[in-house]
């Protein structure tokens, strides 16, 4: 295995790794024991972050700088689908559209929440995420599932949770790619880390659904044991569609596995569930006046006309290329940095950027989002639904909505880009793998997951750790195709708890300030996941299977 000083960190030792390991404490002692803000806990972290890396990790101003900077620049990127998709739920509000969107829903599910929970938010963010990735799918459905009346905070965490298991073939399959080409396991065994991989993601979604299950069982309906009592054959129904088809896409593509299965689980959703004897109304019970469809359909022509957009960009080839042209993007270049050497005169690296974290104009969710809101606003027009000063209106509603999502996202995006850039986040990785030894699918998933909190992104992690994974494996004689596979099944499911996701979630559902509660919630809830997947593939392994 690669051992730190070969990548030019400080040799390994306890007392380096704690400290390491520190800005991440104390993030989480700030928001979740102490109930900071997640813009001061931010500060602080980010402060904590450059002291380690200045004093301890040999990096000079140039390093701190460079990753301070980059975090900033990497907030626009996420603030951008922030207030995008606030004026969008400000428009749609406005409107009075969620009224009849939340009356035809409740029709078509028997007026049964559980149903509209998991359909709304599990089924629709994997939708989403299958073409989509960024943050959308919970910059969309969390709104959505406000406005039909669910808690704010309930509708964060469940979108949170639902769009995640499925981050590895979601977005066109970019994570999948970063997996693959960073190790041979495909090039020796084609297929394969497409085959364990979606056995592992289908296994996460179905911990996924019952996690969604028991968030909505004890802070709606304060009685878990009835929650998965209606509940339990709805998940395990869900679960098993979207899981077999992601798994049967995989196959043939898996750049489309997620998109399959969110479409899969929508239609299973829509028009097999309500009609199971379990689901349907009980005899002489109110479920609320008809709405036309077309009704429905002109109401809901915001989101309809979001999925075209997106869809039409991103799945249509040459009119993404055209879009994603050299000349449409904008980016920071930043020379190379790197860490003093080390005991072995090794220096840890960042290199030479020209266009660092491309802005591409054109086809960023927040384009799309603008773009869908405004023609939507058309069409509410041309429907009689949209008020005087609307759009002025929906601009207002939103400055006021973001101001604090976008003071808490930049500290804490910041501290988490400075981190990779001196080299902390590498380290405490390095440092996990060094201690498991036979029991090391037990934490392999746990290291995707470090990576995706620290990131807030499964691609990004499947980078930083992938030939981590992949070397670990090797020395101990284990499959390194289940490795992998936990590796990125641990970045998908820890999209839930990521500081950056939560202040996203936070901020599009108007809840700035409870970003503790949140990661309270999904953190309990991700260490669950990473510890079933991690069991899951200690007995497969143990079993022999995998090659």
């Amino acid at each position: 295995m690669i051992s730190v000083t070969d990548l030019g960190l400080p040799a390994m030792s306890l007392m380096t790794w704690i400290l390491a390991l520190l800005p991440i404490v104390v993030i989480l002692v700030l928001m979740l024991a102490l109930n900071v803000s997640g813009g001061r806990s931010g500060i602080i972290s980010w402060v904590l972050t450059a002291a380690i890396i200045y004093f301890v990790f040999g990096g000079g101003i140039d390093v701190i700088a460079a990753g301070t900077v980059k975090g900033l620049w990497s907030t626009l990127f996420v603030l951008f689908i922030i207030w995008s998709a606030m004026y969008m739920y400000n428009l749609v509000n406005i409107c009075g559209a969620f009224e009849v969107i939340a009356a035809k829903f409740t029709e078509m599910t028997n007026g049964n929440k559980i149903l509209q929970i998991l359909i709304l938010g599990w089924c629709f963010p994997t939708f989403v995420q299958g073409v989509c990735g960024f943050g959308v799918p919970v910059a969309v459905a969390t709104p959505l599932l406000i406005g039909l009346g669910f808690d704010p905070l309930v509708s964060c965490i469940t979108t949170l949770l639902g769009h995640s298991w499925g981050v590895t073939f979601g977005s066109l399959g970019s994570s999948y790619s970063i997996l693959v080409s960073q190790s041979p396991v495909d090039t020796l065994y084609p297929g394969l880390t497409a085959f364990w991989g979606s056995i592992f993601i289908a296994f996460g979604g179905l911990i996924v659904g019952f996690c969604i299950l028991h968030n909505y069982g004890a802070r709606s309906m304060k009685n878990v044991g009835k929650a998965f009592k209606e509940g339990t054959l709805a998940v395990a129904f869900l679960s098993a569609v979207m899981g077999i088809a992601m798994i049967a896409t995989c196959m043939v593509s898996p750049y489309v596995g997620c998109f399959v299965a969110g479409a899969a689980g929508l239609i299973a959703g829509v028009l097999v569930l309500p009609r199971l004897p379990m689901y349907k109304p009980a005899e002489g019970a109110e479920v609320g006046e008809s709405t036309s469809w077309e009704k429905f359909f002109k109401n809901f022509s915001a989101y309809l006309i979001l999925i075209v957009v997106v869809f039409a960009v991103y799945l249509i080839a040459p009119v993404k290329s055209a879009l994603e042209a050299d000349i449409f993007k904008i980016g920071l270049a930043f020379p190379e940095n790197a860490l003093a050497a080390n005991e072995m005169g090794i220096q840890f690296v960042n290199a030479a950027t020209k266009k660092y974290s491309a802005l591409k104009i054109f086809t960023t969710p927040g384009t799309l989002i603008v773009v869908s809101s405004l023609l939507a606003a058309v069409c509410y027009k041309s429907f009689g639904l949209l008020p005087k000063g609307a759009l002025g209106e929906s601009m207002n509603r939103t400055i006021k909505q973001s101001i604090g999502a976008t003071t808490t996202i930049i500290p804490m995006t910041m501290m988490a880009i400075l981190m990779t850039e001196g080299g902390l986040t590498q380290y405490i990785a390095y440092g996990l793998a060094a201690v498991a030894g036979n029991f090391y699918p037990i934490l392999a998933p746990f290291i995707g997951i470090l990576g995706g909190f620290v990131t807030s992104s499964g691609t990004s992690s499947n980078i930083l750790f992938t030939g981590l994974q992949y070397s670990a494996a090797e020395v101990l004689n284990i499959s390194p195709a289940i490795i992998l596979s936990q590796q990125t099944t641990g970045s998908s499911l820890s999209n839930s708890f990521s500081p950056g996701n939560c202040a996203l979630g936070t901020g599009v559902s108007n809840q700035v300030g409870r970003e503790g509660e949140i990661l309270a919630a999904t953190g309990v809830y991700n260490m669950i996941q990473g510890a079933l997947v991690g069991i899951l593939g200690y007995v497969l392994i143990s079993m022999g299977l995998g090659l």
